[in-house]
């Protein structure tokens, strides 16, 4: 059924999926409207502001969001739909991971097929085995790794000496063989194979296989291991099976942290790879366990994304049209969908601006100061949290620190506007006027205070927060100390700087603006035929559309000061302009962290103009619709959903593209 299901979609639409996706919407679409119908949603009472007649421009404490049940309903509706499409077929659950190593060498094992002998596909399945059953080095790849056939057990035949260095991959040796034994040579010390199978590719089946010879057979690694996970064999594996592009690394270095291993080289901070660790451990080492994080916390992102507008707005409109595009990225479901660390860095920006506006929505003067630490406190925290991921959330804290000195003065201009007041205006204020001039007066003691807590907030917190992410890490041989993760800091710096690579699908900062030139990731026909491809990019429809509300963003920041613009702005400015400065080679991916302002732009700007037009106040939803077309077409070539190679080469409408 789910064969001839994506076979029809395949022929009919050109991605092999479409049809459930659509499916599993409706049922989503179905479930929403009877929640809105029959799920009750509270409004929680609010109190009406007191009157301040005599303080007209004072800005009242307003961090309070209430959605209406349309505004939920809608919300949720959202996040279920980009969920849905983000969590299909994300990743198998099952894959091969019992490792052998040799514990001599050189060592052989001969293995029969006892059954049919006919194969023209040898597949081993490459890991890591224990490294620290090693005294330097990596128990990691084939090394002159020796595969020979024979039909006597006297006469052998080389059938392929692989040297290869590849993490949960399938390295595939093609030919033509109708022989009963085969005999595995490992010639190097650091040699680890997950397993091996024999193919028969006409009949698409993995050939049984046993034991005959193993020398080792009592050790810790007999050659059983070789071959005892034959149904977790996929011999039409695709991405969904295996990992690709930067999944060599992550994924090979939470695997070292859940089993206490010593650590191959890792060139960020560690805690994103924890979040990855973790869900091995609950799931195992598997391609759907490596992503769950990365997934989750992408759809995360998108309700997080609406609380930002909102906050930032006052309204429904702009936050809805925003976390609906942004559901609609290229980039955003292709960068959670892969075991990288770029969508949990990214959700954590977006936690620190939250608590950063928050904070600034806090006012010292209808609130005790207590009210406002505690959002700088969790802003701290959501800092730490960001470093201790990857170091481009120390970018977005340059925009934290813009935002936090900005309000600073503008609380200063209100205290002075208050305290002009009080002195002018004798005994005409009412009550709720007067304890807002008496907090007033605390200004300067409050402002030292704010002063001497943020050290502590985004200095300290933060370090704590980055060197206790390293203790269950095995980073060196020697354990951890505040020494090793001092060194590791300065490994990582040298690396970063030092770089010396190129790379034929890297770009610029002015080409991520224009999407010239997405990042490939992956391809590879299945034996059905059907294409599988990923690349990563913004959706064009977005991209233009940002060039331009980025411009009036700024402009507007620039002449209303207003808080929305103003930080959209430097949220913007601050995760891209240091890469202006990048000279080394760097990726269409390293604009996720701009692309959620970019996209906060646009909704900023469509409120603006609907503010001013009512009569447009069709356009958004258009604008939306059409974003979500664009979306739905270049599905398969940013999932890896099946395609033909005519669609892939119909989606490449810029020359800079490249999909396979």
């Amino acid at each position: 059924m789910f064969n001839s299901v994506s076979d029809t979609s395949l022929a009919l639409f050109g991605d092999s999926e479409l049809i459930a996706i659509l499916l599993k919407a409706a049922v989503i679409l179905l479930l929403c409207g009877l929640m809105r119908r029959y799920f009750p949603f509270p409004k929680p009472d609010r109190k009406p502001d007191a009157e301040l007649p005599h303080l007209t421009d004072f800005r009242r404490t307003n961090t309070s969001v209430r959605p209406s049940a349309r505004e939920w309903t809608l919300l949720v509706l959202i996040t279920a739909l980009y969920a849905m499409v983000s969590l299909h077929r994300l990743g198998s659950p099952v894959m091969p991971h019992t490792i052998w190593q040799p514990v001599q060498t050189p060592q052989s094992i001969t293995l029969e097929l006892y059954e049919d002998t006919l194969f023209d596909r040898i597949m081993i399945f490459a890991g890591e085995g224990d490294n620290n059953a090693r005294t330097d080095g990596y128990q990691f790849g084939l090394n002159e790794f020796t595969i020979e056939v024979s039909d006597d057990l006297a006469s052998w035949e080389t059938a392929a000496v692989l040297n290869e260095q590849r993490y949960c991959q399938y390295i595939d040796t093609f030919g033509y063989w109708n022989k009963r034994y085969v005999r595995l040579t490992s010639s190097s010390d650091a040699d680890a194979v997950t397993e091996i199978a024999f193919v028969n590719n006409a009949m698409q089946k993995v050939l049984p296989v046993r034991v005959l010879e193993d020398p080792c057979a009592e050790s810790t690694y007999p050659a059983d291991r070789l071959i005892d996970e034959q149904a977790a064999v996929t011999a039409d594996n695709t991405y969904y099976d295996e990992s690709y592009f930067d999944e060599v690394y992550h994924p090979r270095n939470a695997w070292e942290i859940a089993e206490g291993q010593y650590m191959y080289a890792s060139v960020h901070p560690l805690l994103g790879t924890q979040m990855i660790a973790l869900s091995i451990k609950l799931f195992g080492n598997n391609p759907l366990a490596w992503r769950l994080p990365g997934a989750l916390t992408g759809i995360l992102m998108v309700p997080l994304l609406w609380y930002l507008i909102r906050l930032l707005s006052k309204r429904a409109e702009p936050a809805l049209l925003g976390a609906a595009l942004f559901a609609c990225d290229f980039m955003h479901i292709t960068t959670s969908r892969i075991a990288t660390l770029e969508p949990m860095s990214v959700c954590a920006i977006l936690v620190m601006f939250i608590f950063m506006v928050r904070w600034v929505n806090t006012s010292f003067f209808d609130r005790p100061l207590s009210a406002s630490l505690r959002e700088l406190l969790f802003c701290g925290i959501a800092t730490g949290i960001g470093f201790a991921i990857k170091w481009t959330a120390c970018y977005s804290a340059v925009g934290l620190a813009l935002i936090y000195a900005y309000s600073m003065l503008q609380r200063y201009g209100e205290y002075r506007r208050l305290k002009l007041l009080s002195l002018q205006s004798g005994g005409s204020l009412n009550k709720d006027e007067r304890s807002i001039i008496r907090r007033a007066k605390q200004f300067p003691t409050d402002f030292r205070k704010t002063i001497l807590w943020s050290f502590l907030f985004f200095i300290g917190i933060p370090l704590v927060i980055y060197f206790l992410a390293y203790i269950p890490c095995h980073i060196t041989r020697d354990g951890w100390s505040l020494k090793t993760v001092a060194d590791q800091i300065r490994y990582m710096y040298e690396y970063h700087i030092n770089l010396d690579a190129t790379h034929p699908y890297q770009s610029t900062w002015n080409q991520w603006l224009l999407d010239e030139r997405p990042v490939w990731y992956y391809s590879k026909e299945d034996l059905s035929g059907a294409y599988h491809t990923i690349a990563c990019f913004t959706n064009p429809l977005l991209s233009l559309a940002g060039l331009f509300t980025a411009l009036f963003t700024f402009a507007d920041a620039a002449l209303t000061r207003k808080t929305a613009p103003v930080v959209i702005s430097i949220g913007y400015l601050t995760a891209l302009a240091p890469w202006f400065m990048v000279d080394r080679c760097v990726f269409a991916y390293h604009f996720y962290p701009t692309s959620i302002f970019m996209i906060a732009s646009i909704a900023w700007c469509f409120y603006r103009l609907v503010s001013k037009r009512p009569s447009l106040k069709w356009l958004p939803g258009l604008f939306a619709a059409l974003v979500l077309i664009v979306f739905i077409i270049w599905l398969p070539v940013i999932t890896g959903f099946g395609t033909t190679r005519d669609m892939v080469h119909i989606l490449e409408i810029i020359p800079s593209w490249y999909f396979g």
